[in-house]
């Protein structure tokens, strides 16, 4: 079972109200299922959990925005993750090192009607997937916070948006080989970190 396998009832309900030009239900759907999901991307890749919320909406705005442009023959996932990744990006480049958010609020707490949601059937399945997921993610999402800013970029690349070498290295301005070094080292140093944690 892949890691996101919980995700494509939702995807699947996206696609088609976008077929069907329903553009509100779409984001609608988008949104629960993966509200949870760009949160943890953003509080991760920013190492800052009142950031990453903010970032998150920002996120959120984006897409809706978007979301009439969007054409299918990207993963869905990958599409709203480069769009958190961006953000994020241009969030960074613009805080201060003393930058503190006094604000904490929760995340676009839209209510969906029945209309809206996944099937009955589909949702314990998607649940059921995602506890399984979950852990590993969450393992994953805590030894990133000890990498720098420019290896959980790399990181997160690799793991959650499944890009290729190539692709990162276009998307960075950086050499496949250059990347390809980089990836392997992270990755070596977060495998060495998971045993650690495996054996406490």
């Amino acid at each position: 079972m892949g890691k996101w396998d919980f995700l494509h009832p939702y995807d699947a309900q996206v696609h088609c109200a976008l077929a069907a030009g329903d553009i509100q239900r779409a984001f609608e759907v988008l949104l629960q299922g993966y509200q949870a999901v760009v949160v943890r991307y953003c509080t991760t890749l920013l190492a800052d959990t009142a950031d990453g919320e903010d970032v998150a909406q920002e996120v959120f705005v984006a897409v809706l925005r978007a979301l009439p442009r969007y054409q299918p023959t990207a993963l869905l996932r990958t599409w709203i993750f480069r769009i958190a990744r961006n953000l994020c990006r241009k969030h960074q480049a613009k805080r201060w090192p003393w930058r503190r958010h006094e604000e904490h609020r929760p995340v676009y707490p839209i209510p969906l009607g029945a209309e809206t949601s996944p099937s009955p059937e589909d949702l314990h399945q998607a649940h059921v997937d995602a506890e399984r997921a979950q852990y590993q993610l969450h393992r994953l999402e805590q030894s990133l916070r000890q990498f720098s800013s420019d290896d959980r970029t790399l990181l997160m690349m690799y793991y959650y948006e499944e890009l290729s070498f190539r692709a990162m290295a276009r998307r960075l301005w950086k050499s496949e080989a250059t990347v390809r070094r980089k990836v392997h080292a992270a990755e070596q140093r977060l495998r060495a970190l998971l045993r650690q944690e495996e054996a406490v």
